[in-house]
């Protein structure tokens, strides 16, 4: 028995069953409050209190007083402009509008047909469920300390916890949802630039707006729509928030390591869909149809036609020779330094010699030196051995660029192998070269994969190079390649995307790949010596 536990689940039960009832109260209250001008009369040379303005006002009121019969809450706002023409005379323009305010609560959305009625509804139903779990977690198993929990008996805790955060995420889906349903969709609506969907629309703002009473004067009466959202919304994530807490002490027992690992998790989330968003747009904007591209408004997160069409005329207009390029390219670069870098940081490793140090110091002061500032030089250069606009002569700029990295990376793998390691080879008959390439080269793996992932990636998005010695479409690499489909007067952007998520396909491979040797490879090469 452990009636400590009992009162402890008991009270966390409470407290879910508080956190419900907050919610549910707090969604009753009006959280939104909806302005719109359904009727406005302009009477132009009108001054206040003269003959035409008092029978403008009695008309505009007798209106006002009919939406008050058909229970609507109507107010009269007036606004007069006053100027002096270029005779000198003055002229006056009275404006009456007839504007409705409302509030509205999360329930009025409930069977209106607008986005904001099945998320509304998907909030309830993961909070509601979060506590139904709660209870048959907790059936049976009041005084039973967490690890001796039955499997059904988690399972239910654990998914009272997955509702509520589930709860908590889609709330700020409902503010998003309307703020495309009333501002962006509204304006498109009433500009005539949309035109899909359009009666259903205004059916379900009639329905919601003013009972269906409206009928055909919905979409003028809604034209000057004003939506203000209230702070109760923000309430709304502290009983949700509420209920979390609530059903993490019901499955873990403590609330303290538990949230500081949500906020791990978190955080982790947060930077993972920041990073993979722009691949993301990338992607579906690769398939999308031109039309859809050039849609400004983004009224559909993913394309309406998955055009996958998109990705074979690429290929027919070449991208495949530019893929193609770039794979030689970046391969050839990557073993010239890999052939040349390894030989090299062995030697700065463990070799001493005459200007060791200086050596050193002018792989470090290289890397200071951009493409760019050699850009005529390396040109000049290029032309002079017959290697401009070819394949080789990239390659070898590229190895070049990157050798440095290379070598100081690779040294510091090797300076934190054991000598002794080496000494035992010598002594087993090995020489320098065959202890160097079956003794320290496996046990430099991670490093060499760091650096080879490295070169790989620099020379595969090596751009202005490329763009200086290639004029010759055939050798063009991927990175110049896809500038084919911009211009000065119009970019094909569903092809420009296509184009980029083919060419980061080989990259992802190659890391996907080796990535297990990636981190003791960094590691490794941070050692000092």
């Amino acid at each position: 028995m452990n009636p400590e536990l009992r009162k402890k689940n008991r009270l966390s039960l409470i407290i879910l069953l508080i956190g419900l009832a907050l919610t549910i109260l707090i969604s009753s209250l009006p959280i939104y409050t909806f302005q719109t001008g359904i009727y406005t009369k302009k009477s132009p040379n009108t001054f206040v209190g003269d003959d035409t303005y008092k029978e403008v006002k009695a008309e505009v009121e007798a209106i006002a007083d009919d939406y008050r019969a058909q229970g609507f809450e109507v107010e009269i706002k007036e606004e007069v402009t006053e100027r002096t023409t270029s005779k000198g005379e003055k002229t006056s323009l009275v404006a009456f509008t007839i504007e409705q305010a409302q509030g509205k609560s999360m329930w009025s959305f409930l069977g209106t047909g607008l986005p904001t009625d099945k998320i509304f509804l998907a909030v309830v139903f993961f909070a509601a469920l979060s506590v139904i779990a709660a209870v048959l977690g907790l059936h049976g198993t009041w005084e039973t300390l967490n690890k001796n929990l039955p499997p059904r008996q988690q399972f239910f805790r654990g998914l009272s916890v997955v509702s509520a955060i589930m709860s908590f995420i889609l709330v700020p889906v409902i503010s998003m949802a309307n703020k495309l349903s009333f501002s962006r969709r509204l304006g498109l609506y009433t500009s005539g630039k949309l035109e899909e969907g359009k009666d259903e629309y205004f059916a379900a703002m009639d329905k919601f707006l003013f009972n269906g009473t409206a009928g055909e004067k919905v979409e003028s009466m809604v034209s000057k729509l004003d939506i203000h959202q209230s702070g109760m919304l923000f309430l709304l994530y502290l009983s949700i928030g509420i209920m979390i807490i609530a059903a993490i002490m019901i499955r873990r027992g403590s609330i303290k390591n538990t949230l500081l690992r949500m906020l791990l998790y978190t955080f982790v989330i947060v930077v993972c869909v920041v990073t993979v968003y722009p691949y993301f747009v990338m992607l579906i904007t690769g398939l999308r149809s031109n039309a859809e591209t050039l849609d400004m408004h983004f009224l559909h997160i993913l394309p309406t036609t998955w055009m996958w069409q998109n990705l074979v005329d690429i290929l027919h207009r070449g991208v495949a020779r530019y893929l193609l390029n770039s794979l030689i390219v970046a391969g050839g670069a990557t073993a010239i330094a890999m052939l040349c870098g390894i030989p090299a940081a062995y030697a700065l490793a463990r070799m001493k010699f005459k200007g060791k140090n200086a050596f050193l110091g002018f792989v470090i002061v290289s890397q200071m030196f951009s493409p760019v500032v050699l850009l005529i030089g390396i040109s000049q250069l290029m032309t002079t051995l017959h290697l401009n606009n070819s394949l080789i002569g990239l390659m070898l700029i590229n190895a070049a660029f990157n050798q440095a990295f290379a070598i100081w990376l690779l040294r510091g793998t090797f300076v934190a192998i054991s000598p002794e390691m080496e000494e035992a080879s010598l002594i087993d008959g090995c020489g320098t070269v065959s202890a160097l390439t079956k003794v320290l080269v496996p046990m430099a793996a991670p490093g060499i994969v760091t650096a080879l992932i490295f070169v790989f990636i620099n020379a595969w998005n090596e751009y202005t190079i490329s763009t200086v010695l290639i004029s010759n479409a055939q050798f063009r690499p991927i990175t110049v390649g896809i500038t084919q489909f911009s211009s000065f007067n119009m970019i094909e952007w569903q092809y420009l995307f296509a184009a980029s998520v083919l060419a980061t396909i080989p990259v992802v491979i190659l890391f996907m790949t080796i990535e297990k040797h990636l981190t003791a490879g960094l590691t490794s090469g941070g050692v000092k010596g």
